[in-house]
């Protein structure tokens, strides 16, 4: 099949893939995307998370590559087709100024998730432990991170409700995009960079029509990556600020969610 016949879907994690309760991915699912590529259709997963927190679990279903970080990196076929981290300097300021606002992040690259110990928090502290057994490694900031190597390409701010988070984005400015996901966190990636843009770069680069470009996503992260497809599909369970962009709703996740979704578009 020639790419410009083939269709391309574009899966969320959190809440997608992975039911949020009780963290189990369906069989169900796995097999309706392992049917999706026999079928001669392309799979990408697409999401926040960075290429360290994509557990083997996820990778063993089998996708054609991966949008990882928000479209900070994209992965085809195991090659890097796109990168984009944060300048040292940058990320050593970020750092600092959020350390003086103190509020507590965590802060995602493609072989790391770093926190900050000098920013801490009862729930920061249950993110280090939730990477940590993914087997993710997750190092504590360096006390200088300007004296160190470090890098990364998104961070993600746990927020309370005394943090200045008006003085957060002041800070960021137009370098960065804030994205809210829910009332108490805050994904801020490089301006330029989304779920969206991962989907234009593949696009592009694999000669796919926009009309055959498919997401599936629940949360307000995945509004960029909803909009960018003419088929856009909410799962069962999802943020009702992401209905408006959707154009089908299936069921929850642990009610075969992905497979109705691909079934009822005739992808399997």
């Amino acid at each position: 099949m020639e790419n410009k016949d083939r269709k391309i879907v574009f899966f969320d994690i959190d809440g997608t893939l992975i039911d949020g309760p009780t963290h189990q991915i369906p069989q169900s699912a796995v097999e309706a995307i392992r049917k999706l590529r026999e079928n001669g259709h392309l799979a990408f997963i697409n999401t926040g998370r960075t290429l360290v927190s994509i557990e083997p679990r996820i990778r063993e279903i089998g996708f054609d590559g991966l949008v990882c970080g928000c479209g900070t990196h994209i992965y085809y076929e195991g090659e890097t087709l796109f990168s984009q981290s944060i300048l040292h300097e940058k990320c050593t300021e970020i750092v600092y100024e959020l350390r003086r606002l103190g509020i507590p992040t965590f802060f995602e690259a493609e072989e790391h998730v770093y926190y900050d110990s000098r920013c801490m928090s009862p729930e920061l502290g249950n993110s280090v432990s939730n990477f940590k057994s993914l087997n993710c490694s997750v190092p504590d900031m360096p006390e200088r991170p300007e004296d160190s190597e470090v890098v990364f390409d998104k961070f993600f701010c746990l927020l309370r409700p005394d943090d200045p988070v008006d003085k957060l984005r002041s800070f960021i400015g137009d370098e960065f995009t804030a994205v809210p996901q829910g009332e108490h966190y805050l994904e801020i990636v490089p301006t330029g960079c989304s779920k969206a843009e991962g989907i234009h770069i593949l696009q592009k680069k694999l000669g796919i029509p926009k009309d055959n470009c498919y997401a599936i996503g629940d949360s307000e992260n995945d509004i960029p990556m909803l909009e960018a497809v003419p088929h856009s599909i909410a799962m069962g369970v999802c943020s009702k600020t992401i209905l408006p962009y959707c154009s089908y709703r299936t069921t929850p996740v642990l009610e075969d969610g992905i497979a109705n979704a691909l079934k009822h578009y005739g992808l399997i």
